[in-house]
């Protein structure tokens, strides 16, 4: 059961994040981890501008959950872990990443299973639909990239040899972004050539911004990145572990109290605690991060100063998105809890 919980908190470490090695790992193929967290919210996407997207679970249930429901409308459900999720909004497609069963494109829907992309002995913690809507695009945790056309009933596309290593993380038509280690790479696919190449001291990709501002995420610190400079403008960290006074007894928080710790909003701030980061996202003008101490931070993005805390969720936070629009954040955790916050 250790190692299973291991691989667990492994498993949403580096899908959060957003591992950027391109070398391929060996041995990475586990049994399921259903049993360790059945209910647990493994990702969330956007199917639409905002107040609708789509959730997915350790058990392999896919569902579309709504601001102010607090029911799902349940789409299906496979017999297999469900890791990624993305929303093709022109075909009504939701491609599905599972542990052993490859990517299932499903009908939005009926629910009914479209196609199954092979992945071999391994799986993709990293995937994503083209600007555009005309590809899927995924990584696996072997170093492959794969490339398939939705308009031709996602036929793979030919990777060509001169495409750099590294995990795609956007496609713009026929352009991708491929994150190496240390290297932020434009590559035409058309052309079949690098158009730019720029190098930037980051450890883990998070986010990446249309002005070429990147966020990175090292254990419990985020640094943001301009493209044009190869040191981070500024770093950030939970100042403390936000605390739920409801766990706690009478004497325990007259003690807190005591110590001179302030509760606001039925928290308190423990600043002997700044644990690890699992997601930091942009947004118009700031920036989230979320945390395994259940709290979502609010940044300025302009002067890396802190703003304002999000509490709520009774779980690690693992996944946060940004709506199209930018005007609504939505957040998962490991209990299948979720929040829709309008910015």
């Amino acid at each position: 059961m250790k190692m299973k919980n291991s691989l667990y908190i492994l498993a949403f470490a580096i899908a959060a994040i957003g591992c950027h090695t391109s070398q391929p790992t060996e041995g990475l193929f586990v049994e399921r981890l259903t049993g360790n967290n059945a209910v647990s919210y493994t990702d969330v996407t956007f199917a639409g501008v905002k107040d609708t997207v789509l959730v997915t679970t350790m058990s392999g249930r896919v569902a579309f959950r709504y601001k102010d429901h607090t029911e799902e409308n349940v789409v299906g459900h496979i017999d297999d872990e469900i890791y990624v999720v993305s929303y093709n909004n022109y075909k009504k497609h939701i491609a599905l990443s599972t542990l052993g069963s490859g990517i299932i494109i499903l009908d939005a829907n009926s629910g009914k299973e479209l196609h199954k992309l092979p992945v071999i002995d391994t799986w993709c913690l990293s995937m994503g639909y083209s600007k555009n809507e005309e590809y899927l695009y995924a990584n696996d945790q072997r170093g492959n990239r794969f490339i398939w056309s939705v308009a031709n009933d996602y036929k793979p596309v030919n990777i060509p040899e001169t495409m750099p290593q590294g995990h795609i993380r956007t496609m713009d038509v026929d352009v991708l972004t491929i994150v190496s280690r240390g290297k932020l790479i434009r590559y035409d696919l058309n052309k079949q050539q690098v158009l730019k190449e720029d190098l930037i001291n980051f450890i883990g990709f998070a986010d990446m911004d249309d002005n070429g501002n990147v966020l990175s995420v090292n254990h419990n610190t985020a640094s943001l990145f301009n493209i044009n400079s190869d040191t981070a403008m500024f770093t950030i960290q939970h100042p403390g572990w936000l605390r739920s006074i409801e766990s706690y007894d009478s004497s325990a928080i007259e003690q807190i109290k005591q110590a001179g710790l302030t509760i606001e909003n039925g928290y308190f701030e423990d600043p002997n605690y700044h644990m690890s980061l699992t997601a930091a996202k942009f947004g118009k003008d700031k920036i989230f991060t979320s945390s395994i101490d259940r709290s979502i931070r609010v940044w300025d993005k302009k002067t890396g100063q802190l703003l304002k805390s999000i509490t709520g969720h009774k779980a690690t936070v693992n996944k946060i998105k940004m709506s199209p629009d930018e005007n609504q954040l939505v957040s998962i955790d490991l209990k299948g809890g979720i929040q829709f916050n309008s910015l």
